[in-house]
């Protein structure tokens, strides 16, 4: 009887840890972080402009979608911006070819400026996104698994030579997920 009961007892209990599914153990589980860091180029080509201002817009994606969240995008909790910037790299041509741009989000400008291209390039300037209520917009935009496009459009002058370069985005955000 003894032995019956024992064997009853390890069958019965077999039978509960077989009917538990994944689910029911991501349940279980506690909210956890996830630090994310993208980085996206736009690439910009700009022909001589022989005295005109001419129009310019480029753009790429942005979206918190990576190995680690990507099963949970209906599950996350939160999304904290810690940094939004840009900067201008691989520059090519018009030593002195100017920009008056705009760096946009989801169609809303985040930042303008008017610069020299290959001077901002050449010190490394780093244009960061510092207004709050600006990256809140950005984090309950993307919080959804919604990619939003990024743009950086304006006007340009550049008399002497074409221009290329490309506009890095660096986005640095903590992603909480709760399974």
């Amino acid at each position: 009887m003894n032995k019956f009961l024992v064997a009853l007892l390890i069958g019965f209990i077999s039978f509960n840890f077989s009917s538990c599914d994944e689910d029911d153990l991501v349940e279980l589980l506690p909210a956890f972080d996830v630090d994310l860091k993208k980085v996206e180029l736009i690439p910009v080509k700009i022909d001589q402009t022989n005295g005109e201002w001419v129009v310019f817009s480029e753009t790429t994606n942005l979206d918190i979608i990576n190995n680690q969240t990507k099963d949970y995008i209906s599950k996350i909790k939160s999304l904290k911006i810690n940094s939004l910037s840009y900067r201008i790299v691989n520059f090519a041509g018009d030593p002195i070819g100017q920009v008056d741009g705009a760096f946009a989000v989801a169609n809303e400008i985040s930042l303008q400026n008017k610069i020299v291209v290959k001077t901002e390039a050449d010190n490394g300037t780093i244009f960061q996104i510092t207004e709050i209520a600006e990256l809140n917009r950005i984090a309950n935009l993307l919080k959804t698994g919604q990619s939003a496009e990024v743009k950086y459009s304006g006007s340009t002058l550049c008399d002497d030579d074409n221009m290329n370069f490309s506009i890095e985005v660096t986005f640095d955000a903590k992603v909480t997920i709760d399974p």
